[in-house]
């Protein structure tokens, strides 16, 4: 009879033991699934851009930023080929108003920079001459333009929605996959297909090819596209803040 008790008892110990295992792991998981769904993987947990003024950029946004943007806050080890460059510099940051108000910072010196020049996604179907270009915004019934944006109010994604970084590691839900590397953008470019058409090469594909042809139109341009530290702080430095550039005054939208 005794033996028969202890042997129950150690029976609902171990049961206890179990259950109590059971929701501790439980709890883990939750904690974990918590924590992985309030980090973002599209750059604001941490910050893949920010503004000069420290401001994390959103992955989505219906105003445009009213200052210039610091991209690469979050760079891989493996996005340059020497491991030696992280973050842009502040001097090197995108400015949008310089870039669509100021015909001096424009590829012809005559015409203003569209915005679906970068946010090619932004409009309802492919421009003539670009058929490669495959993904739109079924909800931008009209070319994105600065005036367009203010009444649609419709947001504009970031680069990432569809450019991954290439540092990115893939998980079950997640896979970093980018998009493919158009033969006609190599051909463009005078080079050859390179495999995914990551946020690094989608970078450098269009901010090179513009400040390389605006600096053969205008030497005087501070346009620099050779070297690598001509835009980049060597990894582990910090930018300095007295050296963000001043935004340029956006002139009225048309």
């Amino acid at each position: 009879m005794v033996e028969s008790l202890r042997t129950s008892r150690a029976g609902l110990t171990n049961m206890k033991l179990k259950l109590l295992v059971a929701f501790v792991l439980t709890l883990g998981c939750l904690v974990a699934a918590v924590a992985y769904s309030s980090a973002s993987f599209d750059g604001t947990n941490p910050p893949h851009a920010v503004d000069t003024d420290g401001k994390t950029i959103p992955e989505s946004s219906a105003t445009q930023p009213d200052k210039p943007i610091i991209l690469s806050k979050d760079i891989g080890n493996n996005t340059d080929p020497d491991n030696k460059y992280g973050e842009l510099k502040p001097e090197a940051a995108f400015d949008h108003a310089k870039h669509n108000t100021d015909l001096k910072h424009t590829l012809d010196g005559a015409t203003l920079t569209a915005c679906v020049e970068c946010h090619h996604t932004e409009q309802p179907s492919a421009p003539a001459g670009r058929p490669y270009l495959k993904t739109f915004n079924p909800k931008r019934t009209e070319i994105l333009t600065t005036a367009q944006l203010e009444t649609s109010k419709e947001p504009v994604k970031d680069c990432r929605t569809c450019h991954f970084q290439k540092s990115t590691a893939a998980t079950d839900e997640y896979p970093p996959k980018s998009v493919m590397y158009p033969r006609e953008i190599a051909k463009q470019m005078g080079t050859r297909e390179s495999g995914d058409l990551d946020n690094q090469t989608a970078y450098h594909a269009r901010c090179i090819k513009c400040h390389e042809r605006a600096m053969k139109r205008d030497a005087t341009l501070k346009a620099p596209f050779q070297r690598c530290d001509d835009c980049h702080l060597p990894k582990g430095t910090s930018p300095t803040p007295s050296a963000s550039p001043a935004t340029a005054t956006p002139s009225p939208a048309s």
